[in-house]
């Protein structure tokens, strides 16, 4: 389940518009106390889940930041967040976020150059913030003998940085010495208010083949144990991309991936500021209010439609870490297969809620997944 925080953010990303907006409208926000009641909701329906804090940069709101987590913690779920860095600044926050944060902790970085980072998240020095912040996490880690905090980069890759994943590798593994560096890949602007996508139409420009090779190397080289099918399908969402011929247009092109590689549906729920849940980010699916006890279940037994309305979805955002099908690890797919197998059968009175009780194992070995690739 992700969990929306707030919308507005402290830098100025060339692929993200949320730092354009605000939270002047925050009293129309659903409370702290509802989200934490949705935590415990969330944890009865799925007691092995995740909960993604996020925003805007959730880290703005901290007190809410660290109540949501210690809401997953004493409910039994992992909480997971995907941060920029700026606010964990010494040794007292990062030890707070080793002992009270997130189970799994990700930093974001746009590239392993601090020029080329700081020109595409806006704000100058937000490199030598994001690295910190990393280094003061494994530090922290390292202090308390926490061994099961997962300290992780989530890496972004387009046109302009491709070829210098190598570098990424190094720096994140041997240099920091992070456990991880996801690679999220360049998909239309989060947020995008305007008619064009200037960044998604620049930064499109990637040559499939040389970013499979130089996947298979890296893979190679630093034992990243990946996915062949989900290589695969990196290059195929890149062809397809060059075959578009409207990319300028962002989220409103008319283009799609040339495969169906999404399953957010079978094991996502998004529930906005607001209180409106949905089973992806997109707002092109009906969702519904989750705003009083029991809605967050019965939305979830209840969206077998809009779930096949989805399983025909060729949108851009398909290859986003959060919602494509294939684990990016051989490891993580067969998690997905394991627990697909042993997943247990629940006994409930009608077919329709056996069927949806398959449908919430579905979403379980998806999210473990999703966690370990």
């Amino acid at each position: 389940m992700f969990l929306e925080v707030n919308k507005r953010c402290n830098l100025k990303c060339q692929h993200c518009d949320f730092w354009q907006r605000d939270d002047d409208d925050k009293a129309n926000y659903i409370s702290l106390a509802r989200r934490t009641e949705l935590i415990a909701e969330f944890a009865a329906l799925n007691p092995t889940g995740n909960v993604v804090i996020c925003g805007g940069e959730p880290m703005l709101d901290l007190e809410d930041y660290f109540a949501l987590a210690g809401a997953c913690r004493s409910t039994g779920v992992r909480a997971l967040s995907v941060v920029n860095g700026t606010r964990i600044r010494d040794a007292a926050l990062a030890e707070r976020m080793i002992r009270e944060g997130p189970h799994e902790i990700s930093i974001s970085l746009n590239s392993p150059d601090p020029a080329q980072h700081d020109a595409t998240r806006g704000v100058k020095g937000a490199f030598a913030k994001a690295v910190k912040a990393l280094r003061l996490l494994v530090e922290a880690r390292r202090r308390l003998g926490n061994e099961t905090t997962r300290i992780y980069v989530m890496g972004l890759v387009f046109g302009s940085n491709y070829h210098a994943i190598d570098a990424f590798y190094d720096l994140v593994l041997n240099d920091i010495g992070a456990d991880k560096l996801k690679l999220n890949f360049l998909q239309p602007s989060f947020g995008q208010a305007g008619e064009t996508d200037p960044f998604f139409a620049a930064q499109g420009n990637v040559d499939p083949d040389v970013l499979m090779a130089t996947l298979r190397r890296c893979n190679e080289k630093y034992g990243l144990g990946f996915n062949p099918l989900w290589v695969e399908q990196v290059g195929m969402y890149f062809r397809s991309l060059n075959a578009a011929t409207d990319r300028d247009r962002g989220w409103g092109s008319q283009a799609a991936t040339q495969e169906h590689i999404c399953n957010s549906y079978d094991r996502n729920i998004m529930v906005n500021h607001y209180g409106m849940a949905r089973l992806c980010f997109s707002t092109a699916f009906p969702g519904a209010s989750v705003t009083a006890p029991g809605e967050l279940t019965r939305f979830w037994m209840t969206s077998e439609k809009i779930r096949a309305d989805m399983r025909r979805c060729n949108a851009f955002c398909g290859i986003s870490h959060s919602v494509r099908r294939e684990s990016s690890t051989v490891a993580g797919r067969q998690k997905m297969l394991d627990h697909l197998e042993h997943a247990p059968v629940l006994t409930l009175p009608d077919p329709t809620s056996r069927l949806m009780a398959g449908i919430g194992a579905l979403a379980r070995f998806g999210r473990r997944a999703r966690a370990s690739g």
